[in-house]
Formats: C-alpha cells, structure tokens, sequence
C-alpha cells in the first residue's frame, strides 16, 4: 500500500509479481481522523484481498508505505490502526513514504529522494545506513515545493493582481475559469467550503499553475521555478547532513510535480549545482511510487527481481487492470 495525503493505493501481487488486484481509495494520511483513516485502509483490504477470496492470513507480508509518519506519536498511531484492522504485527512492514520513496528512486541503494506529491519531503541514507530528512512539516508549516505549496502560492498571486497590489497574471483568469465564478473575489465562497479547503483539492490546482507557466505568464512561471529551487534545496540540506555533498550520490524525485517540465530542469540543475557529483535520476510519477513498498515487501521475503522487472510490471498493472 501507498498512502498518501491525496489517495490510497493498493496491489496484490504474487512472489514472481503477478498483479492480481489493483485498488484505489481516499486519503489515509495518519494526521487523519482514525475513522477516515481506517475507512480508507479498510477499502483497499476489502477489494484487493477479501474480495478476491483471500485473507489477510493468507499474504506472506504487507508492506505500506504511509504519509505522516513523522513522530513516535503518529508511528504509535499507525501501529494501532494497522492493530484495529488485525493485520499481523509480525507480517507486516510500516515505513515513512519517504523511506519508500527512497526504495523507488534508488532500490535501496543509498542515495536521497525527493518526494513532491500534495507535500514534499527529501530523504536520505548514506553508505553506512544513517538517515536524514529535510522539509516535510505538512501544509501549514512548510512543505515548500509540492502542489499544496504551489496552489497557495498561485491563489495569492491572483488575489494581489485582482486588488492592484501585485502584477498582471492569467492566473486570475484561469482560476475564474477553473471554479466556474464571474468575480474572483466568488472564490472565497468554494476555497473555503468544507469540501474543498482539504490540501488534497487545493493541491490540483497546481496543474493549471503548470500550464499558465507553459503559456508564458511570468508570474506563473515564478512560482513553479520556485517550487525546483525548494525540492533541490530539501535534496542539498539532506546530503549536507549526510555529508555526502561532495560525493557521488544519487537524488531522484517522486510524485506528480514532477510532472512539470519547468520543476524538473530547475531541480536539476540546483541539485547539481549544489552537490557538484550527484547523479540525478528521472523522477517516478503516478501509481509507479508503489514500486517502493513492493521493494520492500520482496526484500524482506528475500525475493531477487531486478528493478526492471518491478518496475515493467507496474507499468503493465496501469494497462491491465
């Protein structure tokens, strides 16, 4: 499973990754409501493993991958979830996503990953297996560079250019557009409804803030450069406390902004204009993020595929299911 602050995703595979099921549900980030978090969790069981006329004593492991994990407190949290579902403590396997996103990136191999999803965080694990993160503090705090942080950023801009306090830009147009008002100032009536002020629903907006930049508005294109130089930064501060920054080391980024042209070439370049000697790897985007729990899972059965055939049949997955 691979949970996150916008969805839930889920895969039953087989030890030589023949995909049964694939499964889809809501949100599941621990900071959640127990309730929300164990509906969610409980959806994916039910499709991918009950209703193929298995049960949870039939899997071998159950690997997830989880958003929020960032404290004993909400790792005690996820513990009593996974209790309150019983899922076996001794088969199953609990790391941050961004422990998971490191496993995708990099295949264990130490190195720093990037994840730029609703949030962002960067994480790292140097030769001698020590840990290290940057960013991450969720969306009020911080989480500079994901698409929560770029909606925001968009939704400020507009309102400074509709009162004259900031310049001209599409975005005011786009967003009029986007929400179905005549006025921007009609936007504060849906932003701020119940069901669209979640970071999840903010966070789409970032890629029509995307697609402005694509068309040439500046200001637009400010803020997705912005959001590069943020996730490269996250990635330097990571190998400044792994004190690989004048090593070789591998940096690759995961989650859908990366989608963003714009965002990968500024990530780029920052990234290997701060550690001189990184190898940066393609990002992985979409359901491929699962491929991190999946590494986990058949590590810990001692399962050898190679990292092409994980990551071919996830490919496959998005076609065949």
């Amino acid at each position: 499973m691979d949970i996150g602050k916008t969805k839930t995703f889920a895969v039953l595979l087989s030890r030589d990754l023949e995909i049964t099921a694939r499964c889809v549900a809501g949100p599941a980030d621990i900071i959640l409501g127990r309730e929300r978090v164990v509906g969610a969790l409980q959806q994916v069981i039910n499709e991918c493993v009950l209703g193929r006329g298995l049960s949870i004593n039939d899997l071998d492991v159950i690997s997830i991958s989880w958003a929020g994990l960032d404290t004993e407190r909400m790792r005690g949290r996820a513990r009593g979830v996974v209790r309150e579902l019983g899922l076996p403590a001794e088969k199953t396997v609990i790391e941050h996503d961004a422990v998971a996103a490191l496993y995708t990136v990099t295949w264990g191999r130490p190195g720093i990953a990037v994840i730029a999803g609703t949030g962002a965080i960067a994480f790292g694990i140097d030769g001698e297996g020590r840990r290290a993160r940057s960013s991450g503090w969720g969306w009020v705090i911080g989480d500079e560079g994901g698409a929560y942080w770029i909606a925001q950023k968009a939704l400020n801009a507009a309102s400074r250019a509709y009162d004259g306090r900031g310049r001209y830009t599409s975005l005011v147009d786009r967003l009029k557009q986007y929400y179905g008002v005549r006025d921007l100032l009609e936007i504060m009536d849906v932003v701020y409804s119940r069901e669209c002020v979640t970071p999840g629903e903010i966070a789409k907006l970032s890629r029509l803030v995307d697609e402005e930049a694509r068309k040439g508005d500046e200001v637009a294109r400010e803020i997705m450069v912005s959001a590069g130089r943020e996730l490269a930064a996250a990635a330097i501060s990571v190998a400044r406390k792994l004190n690989v920054i004048d090593k070789k080391v591998l940096v690759g980024g995961v989650g859908n902004v990366f989608n963003s042209q714009i965002v990968r070439e500024v990530f780029k370049e920052e990234v290997k204009r701060g550690i001189p000697r990184a190898v940066v790897l393609e990002p992985v985007i979409g359901y491929k993020a699962v491929v991190g729990p999946v590494i986990i899972a058949l590590k810990k059965l001692g399962v050898a595929l190679s990292k092409r055939d994980v990551v071919k049949r996830i490919e496959e997955l998005m076609d065949e299911l």
